[in-house]
């Protein structure tokens, strides 16, 4: 069709329904329905009298003014046709749906409790909504139905689902939305502590009203009103909007099925990366934001805050980083991007630094000089985190997996927390589960939600799951999912990602083994830990690396002996500036009591307590201060 006549149709369309005409016409009479209807009234006869001069007659005339009015605009419309037709111009209907209606505030009855007790709910001028057309395809089917006009939105906080009502404000003031929405007002009722007759009052004005729609946000907080807010959920005059997320969801109000059986569950998920996008430019030309940017800088924001901000959803995370770079005040670059999100985040984002480059690259000769006799553990841990900082990992898998086997005090939990000082800055930035607190099948969800909301918090990070073999064989198939696809499926429905960071699993399984054959293949003892039904072989497979940590010789453990004793020197200097003289003689001393095949580097930390930190405790008690100790 022409443009300028598809144009004119719409304009056409649009006059008709500016003036609220079908509507006025329909209720034309409702002064006098309205009034006839109050049987009960106890005005008298002169406030009757002059309530019905202006209800009546008044409230009549101005209805007719309305209809002709919009009568006459119209027929002005219909005479622009040959304009129209000479020239292209082009009026969209979804920008004509945006324009409000008069009149039809003429139409229905008052509200005066409810206006009380609620505010109107509108979109600000120039506010688009993006990546929601399904949802506000399913809300319009569910107000328009004839009865039970209840909508349930379950989504979490920030994914829009005050935008979605805000515009159905805006379609509700239009006389062109569809059936269940157009003329009716849409207002957010305030449940919070409101008495519960005037709540009840404020539904009666509402469904008598006939053209509003009652919206109540995290309506699992008042359930309270459940029971007083049910008989109004039958209603043909009454459309009601209700929120929650889904923890909410199922943890409150599948507690009420009678209840939750009224509503039409439509789920409000996050917006994808393009929408995001689209929300962003859009938040920039409605608010007026100066914010002068370089280009693809709101894209570094939605790709960024995407992979690195997994405790918020889109698009909030995305919006309050591009408020915190608009606090600025400055033309903004990537390199500001990169540092706001960084600072949020609490790790190293973009290009790489001179100093992180530094520590990437001599990562694993710093932490060979503080881990004895594991150099394959160290050289695969580092390689993993190279790959995860250059961006080369496989984003469909967590950055490196791996399980460290071996007998107790061999390091294998001292080799994760001495990753995590090397590259996080300390060796507490490890997220570790005790996995014996586990065992239970009652502790999956447990371990689920724990492990879930500490990705979110910390999409880059180190999780250390220690004596893994002790945990129940079902998280064994929950982590079958964390492994092959780096991601994990919270009881809402949410999906937690792992693909920023690093899992290390420690387990004694095939101890026994290893102390009595230190020359035991790798292949063997993985097969004697599947044929006792430790593990599965699909399980250990999903693994990037299973490493052996072989018993310390006392080669071994008199190194393991000269680096303790220097980290309690270091220690002792910085708290007490007292100097401990480490001699050869000490070292042979303590490792000496300390060697033990089968608790490995563990009997070397009593015997420092014992021999070395009980002297000096003496020495400080009878009075030593700063100054060189040498314990013999």
């Amino acid at each position: 069709m022409h443009p300028g006549i598809q144009s004119w149709k719409n304009l056409v369309i649009y006059a008709f329904n500016a003036f609220s005409i079908p509507l006025l016409s329909k209720t034309l009479f409702a002064p006098w329905e309205n009034d006839t209807a109050d049987k009960d009234s106890k005005l008298s006869f002169i406030e009757k009298f002059i309530f019905s001069l202006f209800s009546r007659v008044l409230g009549f005339v101005t209805r007719v003014l309305c209809i002709v009015v919009g009568l006459i605009f119209t027929f002005i419309i219909i005479l622009t046709f040959p304009i129209f037709l000479l020239l292209p111009i082009k009026i969209s209907l979804e920008f004509l749906e945006t324009l409000p209606s008069f009149g039809i505030s003429l139409s229905y009855g008052e509200t005066f409790s409810l206006n009380a007790h609620s505010k109107e709910v509108y979109t600000p001028s120039g506010l688009k909504l993006f990546g929601k057309e399904k949802v506000l395809r399913m809300i319009d089917r569910g107000l328009s139905k004839d009865k039970g006009r209840n909508i349930l939105l379950v989504g979490e906080t920030g994914v829009g689902k005050s935008v979605v009502i805000s515009k159905l404000g805006q379609l509700g003031q239009s006389g062109l939305s569809s059936y269940g929405i157009r003329n009716h007002r849409v207002v957010e009722l305030n449940v919070e502590g409101i008495a519960i007759n005037d709540f009840e009052k404020a539904l009666a004005e509402a469904e008598g009203a006939g053209n509003v729609i009652i919206v109540i946000e995290n309506i699992h907080l008042y359930t309270s009103v459940f029971e007083k807010l049910m008989k109004y959920l039958n209603s043909v005059h009454l459309g009601v909007i209700v929120t929650t997320d889904f923890s909410n969801y199922d943890q409150v109000l599948k507690g009420h099925p009678e209840f939750l059986s009224k509503f039409e569950k439509v789920d409000v998920e996050p917006t994808n990366i393009e929408d995001t996008l689209s929300i962003l430019k859009n938040n920039i030309y409605v608010n007026n934001i100066s914010i002068s940017t370089k280009e693809n800088v709101l894209e570094e924001i939605v790709n960024l805050s995407d992979r690195f901000i997994g405790n918020q959803p889109q698009p909030l995370k995305s919006l309050l980083i591009l408020d915190e770079l608009h606090s600025l005040h400055k033309k903004i670059g990537i390199e500001d991007v990169h540092q706001v999100i960084s600072d949020k985040t609490n790790m190293p984002i973009g290009a790489l630094g001179v100093d992180e480059k530094k520590v990437l690259i001599g990562l694993e000769s710093k932490m060979k000089a503080k881990i004895i006799g594991q150099d394959e553990a160290v050289k695969d841990v580092s390689e993993s985190l190279r790959r995860l900082r250059t961006g080369i990992a496989d984003p469909s898998k967590p950055a490196g997996s791996f399980l460290f086997l071996g007998p107790t005090g061999v390091g294998k939990t001292y080799t994760a927390k001495i990753l995590a000082e090397s590259y996080f800055g300390h060796k507490n930035a490890m997220i570790r589960f005790d996995m014996s607190e586990f065992s239970l099948p009652t502790s999956v969800n447990t371990f689920i939600e724990r492990l879930a909301s500490v990705i979110e918090e910390n999409p880059l990070s180190l999780v250390f799951f220690d004596e893994l073999e002790k945990s129940n064989m079902a998280i064994h198939h929950l982590l079958l999912q964390v492994l092959d696809e780096g991601r994990l499926t919270r009881g809402t429905g949410r999906v937690v990602s792992f693909k920023d960071s690093i899992i290390i699993a420690t387990s004694n399984a095939g101890s026994k083994d290893i102390i009595s054959n230190q020359s035991i293949e790798k292949k063997v003892l993985i097969n004697n830990i599947i044929n006792a039904g430790i593990f599965t072989p699909e399980f250990l497979n999903r693994f990037s690396s299973v490493i052996l940590f072989k018993p310390l010789g006392q080669n071994d453990v008199r190194k393991v002996t000269e680096l303790m004793l220097k980290e309690f020197k270091d220690r002792l200097f910085e708290d007490k500036k007292i100097t401990l003289v480490i001699t050869d003689a000490l070292i042979e001393k303590i490792a000496a009591a300390g060697f033990d095949q089968d608790f490995g580097a563990r009997p070397i930390k009593r015997a420092i307590e014992e021999q070395v930190e009980n002297k000096v405790a003496d020495y400080i008690i009878g009075g030593g201060s700063e100054g060189e100790i040498k314990i013999m």
